[in-house]
């Protein structure tokens, strides 16, 4: 009778146990959602300017279809076409200052990728992630990386400018055509490399786009 009770006992134990852990998760679950409606207008219909909420520094957003096809396509060579890819890098900058536990913030940000993915296609991602992205230089945003580096607007830049962008993303100091113009020109020049091998740029066009200089 003894192990009767122990067991039951063990068994309540377990159940409060995984009660407690399942509305902990599902509380998670329902707070701190990413601000959906802010983020859509990151992927704008139209050029406008907005204020970035991490950096308070106002951001020239422009429309998926300002980016152009050269930078559409280093894109997907350089970054992927993975959308949940796209939400994990959107979301860890939903929580730039947040002062939440590694393992919460963890949760956080993935819990915002899910919600992401959900929300938005390929393309509304892109264009949140490029317009949001930190290019150096307290750059955010493409369309302001653009103007500061070409002194031209997004939709302007041809093949090697828009690899240069996009290879910007990965580091964007490591990699600063300002500063270190040949790794610039290596990295820039392995994104062209990487479009040519998914057939986006022919060899010509990857050939006369590497031999382009850094300005």
């Amino acid at each position: 009778m003894k192990i009767f009770f122990k067991a039951i006992l063990a068994a309540g134990a377990l159940i409060i146990v995984t009660f407690a852990i399942s509305a902990s998760w599902l509380y998670l679950y329902s707070r701190d959602l990413p601000d959906l409606p802010a983020l859509a207008s990151f992927a704008p219909d139209a050029p406008s300017t907005l204020e970035e909420s991490c950096s308070s520094i106002s951001v020239r957003a422009v429309p998926y279809s300002s980016l152009g096809r050269d930078l559409r396509n280093a894109s997907r060579a350089a970054e992927g076409e993975s959308k949940a890819y796209l939400a994990l890098q959107i979301s860890r900058g939903l929580f730039c200052n947040s002062e939440k536990r590694q393992l919460e913030r963890y949760l956080l940000e993935y819990k915002a990728s899910v919600q992401l993915r959900r929300q938005f296609t390929f393309e509304q991602l892109l264009t949140i992630y490029l317009n949001r992205a930190y290019f150096g230089h307290d750059l955010i945003g493409i369309e302001n990386a653009s103007l500061h580096f070409y002194s031209k607007h997004i939709a302007e830049l041809n093949l090697p400018e828009s690899a240069l962008m996009i290879g910007l993303l990965k580091a964007p100091a490591m990699y600063s055509p300002e500063f270190h113009p040949e790794r610039a020109k290596l990295r820039r020049d392995a994104v062209i490399g990487a479009m040519l091998r998914q057939g986006t740029i022919t060899a010509p066009q990857a050939d006369a786009a590497v031999n382009t200089s850094i300005p």
